[in-house]
């Protein structure tokens, strides 16, 4: 799988994510808008974006991404799903929502569990999360807690 396959993917996952925007600017059965929450199929290769009433408002199959339980991991969607809402951040995308703050983009699990926030829109203005500053903390964090259980 060259750079031109993530691309692809990006560029797909890309449109149909501003389809996933456009209905929720249009249709959204909610009162405020807090989550978007996306899910990746590792089976069927389909990723689905949600709304923060687990109502699906876009799906698009990635072929590249279809089988691939063993060799995509989390943190490689997780990557792509990032880019794809950084950018369309960066092209105020989110700004035609009637977004509830703090509004956050989440790569979540088909329970809808968080496995990764990739976009955070808070009051005073949008937090890029840091991944290197995150490995970081973890890093910190796991070492505490080793130094905590030893005592």
């Amino acid at each position: 799988m060259g750079t031109g396959a993530n691309r692809d993917t990006s560029t797909l996952i890309k449109d149909t994510f501003k389809q996933a925007i456009d209905c929720l600017a249009h249709d959204y059965k909610g009162s405020s808008l807090t989550d978007i929450f996306i899910t990746v199929d590792k089976e069927s290769g389909e990723v689905a974006f949600y709304d923060d009433e687990e109502n699906k408002v876009a799906e698009i199959v990635v072929f590249n991404w279809v089988d691939k339980v063993d060799e995509l991991s989390d943190e490689v969607v997780a990557s792509v799903l990032r880019n794809v809402t950084e950018q369309l951040d960066d092209e105020d995308m989110f700004t035609s929502l009637d977004l509830y703050k703090p509004f956050s983009v989440n790569y979540a699990d088909e329970n809808f569990v968080v496995i990764e926030e990739l976009l955070l829109i808070s009051e005073e203005s949008t937090i890029k999360i840091d991944n290197d500053l995150m490995e970081k903390f973890d890093r910190e964090f796991d070492e505490f807690l080793d130094r905590l259980l030893k005592e």
